[in-house]
């Protein structure tokens, strides 16, 4: 795939299928916009071109709001459409200035005349330009003027609610990790950061490894203990993550990302690594002794391992 920062780098081609959006999550509506994309563009012997923002366009113009909670970096993003079959990518550096950019100029600037265009897709629910003012009208004006074609999806409903990052940020923070990957279309990830801890899950016979995150505003589920399968240089193992404020062997205070890897003893500190979401096992709990601790740790492991066992089986 291929990934563009600077515009000028785009060599222009009006058979092109065009997508923008920031895709946050990139979650099974986005999804269906980046598989017609990816159709559209076969079926024409074009190309598939999306165009996506970095920093998240809400990061600056909220930039005085500290609470706002991604579904994915950049780099998970990018990774998840090339897996949809994307062709190429042009991340925009979003700034203030940028915002400004009125609808009609970005689409002959930037879609129109950088890259050339075709076809658009787009969901029902597609507003953008500076204060959002384009519209689906707005757009079958634009493709009008340039020649291009516009189509706009219908919702996709689960369980009678439409897919929506709102409604995965909700199932997360309840835990609930199948609902929120069903939502997704994909297992919930995150990248960290491998960093030193004090060590202490060796001396109860679990070591971990401790993660700090690549984006500090990632949305993490909530506390407790999970069942996540770990990707580290192209290799996949599994194992259990703690996520929480260790109220037994701490002060409760630091929140902690560790993650013990099952049948793995190399150092990595400094690196990074994957880690996928699988289902949470229990939520968090204070112990009265660390015995006690060992023993519901020995229970989480025999119930990953019966869970890992039951996906190889499925």
């Amino acid at each position: 795939m291929n990934v563009y920062k600077d515009i000028s780098e785009v060599i222009r081609d009006e058979n092109t299928t065009v997508s923008v959006g920031t895709f946050d999550g990139l979650h099974m509506a986005h999804r269906q916009i980046v598989n017609k994309v990816v159709e559209f563009a076969k079926a024409k012997k074009g190309r598939s071109f999306i165009i996506t923002f970095e920093p998240h366009p809400q990061e600056v113009l909220r930039n005085k709001v500290p609470d706002i909670k991604l579904l994915t970096t950049i780099d998970e993003k990018l990774r998840l459409l090339e897996k949809a079959g994307v062709e190429n990518v042009l991340v925009i550096k979003f700034t203030e200035e940028f915002s400004k950019t009125d609808a009609a100029e970005f689409y002959e600037k930037y879609v129109y005349g950088a890259i050339g265009i075709k076809d658009l897709v787009v969901g029902y629910d597609h507003l953008f330009g500076h204060n959002r003012e384009g519209s689906f009208e707005t757009l079958r004006e634009l493709g009008g003027k340039f020649g291009f074609e516009v189509h706009r999806l219908e919702e996709i409903d689960v369980d009678g609610e439409p897919v929506s990052s709102t409604r995965i940020r909700q199932a997360l923070a309840d835990g609930k990790i199948e609902e929120a990957c069903r939502l997704l279309g994909h297992d919930y990830m995150f990248d960290g950061i491998v960093v030193e801890g004090d060590k202490v899950g060796r001396t109860i016979g679990y070591p971990t490894v401790n993660l700090k995150l690549v984006k500090e505003n990632k949305v993490m589920p909530g506390e407790g203990i999970y069942c996540v399968r770990v990707i580290y240089n192209g290799k996949e193992y599994y194992g259990m993550m703690y996520h929480g404020f260790r109220p037994t062997l701490s002060e409760g205070i630091k929140r902690a990302h560790e993650v013990h890897i099952f049948d793995f003893n190399k150092n990595i500190y400094g690196e990074k690594i994957t880690v996928d979401f699988l289902t949470r096992l229990r939520g968090d709990e204070k112990f009265d002794s660390k015995e006690e601790l060992i023993a519901q740790i020995d229970k989480d492991k025999e119930d990953t391992l019966k869970y890992i066992a039951k996906l190889h089986n499925e």
